[in-house]
């Protein structure tokens, strides 16, 4: 539970036109892997796609007679689908992709520092799901291609092996995350906000180069989600962004988009 002494980190919120800017002036947080002494069970499908998804980019690496990724990274991945934007929850595709890449591909997750998933609608003529993904050296230029022709697979925590096993979450991270949730819910109730948004992009300046992106996205995607300012029906694309920034100076942006004509 929250002190009600406890500051609160300063939010603002700006609308312009159909668009919403919120910025956090505060250290981005990110989503803290809860703890358990024993073994965990990882969802089976999750993991051959991931597998397959390994498969395609090590095969596109040799193809440009490159070595795994060191330097910070660009990812791009537009999914098309006859799936429904409402069906797919296109951050938690991207957190798999990511996996599948890991030390593999990429030496870590933390040298991740663009990326962007884009939802098409697929055809009639071509029914079957394509994930097209795009990975490129931001000092270098070196990049690779690969595409693969299979169902999307959202992210799935994994679970205790043992029978009654519990997850461990910090109460330190778990405190922190009300706080900031708090602060946001704040400031959101005081806007007017006009309708739902059909893209979300946020921009994290932190001083802790080794924070993954994308499990800073999923710090605040679900409070955003919960407040109905991002339209499940309509979402199309998602794009997370890691600057480096001086203590002090650190804070969250996040702008939602909306492409709909008034």
């Amino acid at each position: 539970m929250i002190n009600k002494s406890t500051n609160l980190p300063k939010v603002t919120a700006s609308e312009i036109g159909q668009n919403l800017i919120i910025q956090i002036y505060d250290k981005p947080k990110a989503k803290v892997r809860p703890q358990i002494q024993n073994k965990l069970i990882q969802n089976h499908s999750m993991m051959f796609f991931q597998q397959l998804i390994m498969k395609e980019a090590r095969t596109a690496l040799r193809r440009e007679s490159l070595n795994p990724f060191h330097n910070p990274i660009n990812v791009e991945i537009e999914v098309t689908t006859r799936q429904l934007p409402s069906q797919i929850q296109l951050e938690r595709v991207l957190k798999t992709i990511f996996d599948g890449l890991n030390r593999w591909v990429i030496s870590d997750d933390n040298i991740i520092n663009n990326a962007q998933i884009w939802l098409s609608k697929g055809t009639k003529r071509y029914p079957k799901t394509d994930i097209q993904v795009r990975v490129e050296d931001s000092l270098s230029k070196d990049s690779i291609f690969f595409n693969c022709q299979l169902p999307c697979v959202e992210k799935i925590e994994a679970v205790p092996y043992d029978v009654g096993g519990t997850m461990i979450v910090s109460t330190q991270a778990a405190t922190e995350q009300q706080v900031t949730e708090q602060a946001l819910l704040s400031e959101i109730s005081k806007t007017t906000v006009t309708g739902q948004h059909d893209i979300c992009h946020m921009v994290f300046c932190t001083n802790d180069d080794t924070k993954d992106v994308d499990n800073m996205f999923l710090s605040y995607i679900h409070l955003i989600r919960n407040k109905g300012l991002l339209d499940g029906s309509r979402n199309i694309g998602i794009g997370m962004y890691k600057r480096h920034a001086e203590q002090g100076n650190e804070r969250t942006i996040i702008n939602l988009l909306s492409k709909r004509t008034a």
